[in-house]
């Protein structure tokens, strides 16, 4: 991920904030904070509740984050806008207090909130009051700009190299899997793997993080080869509705954003009866056990989760 990509996509996110009025923009989840900032923090598994971790000013344009290391800072912030963890709702309102911009702020966005949250931030910016702001972040991050479709496209092809060692590991192909993308540029998972035999039929879905951003695959491998995408794939087109979806569908099917992991639109039987599809959106494509990645655009989709034309079978009619 370049330095030129994290500037677009803080000011896409200034952008956004102009439009709404928002003084101040108060981050909590993980993927908003990278967007955000362009910092990732490590990964772990379990719960995260509610944390100021990442703090954007309109008026200075700066980006502040919660953080005790410098790594991964980019080059639009410096050490001086890392503030420290800590468990203490006190020393955090000073924290947020010393950040140039804060206490005059009018109107402040938030994409989750807590009672303990909204009470220090009373006492901070007395003038302030709080907005949600979930749905813009949902908003500057649904179309991709280019450099973002070729991360998802990097990591799409992590997650073949994890497909294709599992079908070649006679025992323990889940396994076999995570050390090849390891090998590959990841050890972060989008999900966990599914990897399932029946006679000489194998169904695999694979997902990964690379540098941020999700890649992934799924499908039924006969002989190492998948089979042709489903109809579903190629109705997902700019323009498209949930009807022109629910008419290609073959099985239970699900269309949703991605990118720094799980992302809108979301379309399924019951959901996003009134989504509209636009150029420039990747989704992820379900239908039954077939999973494919695209980019969207104004023709037939940009398939993302293509074999690597390296493979021998890349060029087979199944893929």
């Amino acid at each position: 991920m370049t330095e030129s990509l994290t500037v677009r996509r803080r000011d896409r996110v200034l952008a956004a904030m102009a439009r709404r009025g928002l003084d101040a923009l108060v981050l909590g989840r993980a993927d908003n904070i990278c967007y955000a900032s362009g910092m990732q923090g490590l990964w772990t598994a379990g719960t995260r509740p509610f944390g100021a971790g990442c703090v954007v000013i309109a008026e200075t344009r700066r980006t502040h984050v919660l953080s005790t290391w410098d790594a991964g800072l980019p080059e639009t912030m410096t050490r001086a806008d890392l503030y420290p963890l800590t468990w203490n709702p006190q020393i955090m309102a000073r924290h947020l207090a010393a950040i140039d911009g804060f206490a005059e702020s009018t109107l402040i966005g938030v994409d989750e909130v807590s009672p303990s949250f909204e009470r220090a931030a009373k006492r901070i910016a007395p003038l302030s009051d709080i907005a949600t702001a979930d749905d813009l972040m949902a908003e500057v991050r649904r179309v991709k700009f280019d450099e973002e479709i070729e991360c998802i496209d990097a990591a799409c092809k992590v997650a073949w190299a994890g497909a294709d060692a599992a079908l070649e590991a006679p025992r323990n192909p889940a396994g076999a899997a995570i050390a090849a993308m390891a090998r590959a540029g990841t050890t972060v998972p989008s999900s966990a793997p599914t990897i399932l035999r029946a006679g000489d039929k194998t169904i695999i879905d694979l997902g990964v993080l690379l540098n941020g951003y999700e890649g992934g695959l799924g499908g039924t491998f006969i002989d190492g080869r998948r089979r042709a995408p489903p109809p579903l794939v190629d109705a997902c087109r700019g323009g498209a509705g949930h009807t022109d979806l629910a008419d290609a569908a073959d099985g239970p099917w699900l269309v949703r954003g991605l990118g720094l992991g799980f992302e809108h639109p979301v379309l399924d039987p019951d959901h996003g009866h009134r989504e509209v599809l636009k150029a420039g959106m990747v989704l992820s494509v379900s239908d039954g056990h077939h999973r494919d990645v695209i980019a969207v655009t104004d023709g037939p989709p940009r398939i993302l989760s293509t074999r690597p034309a390296t493979h021998p079978d890349s060029h087979a009619p199944a893929r």
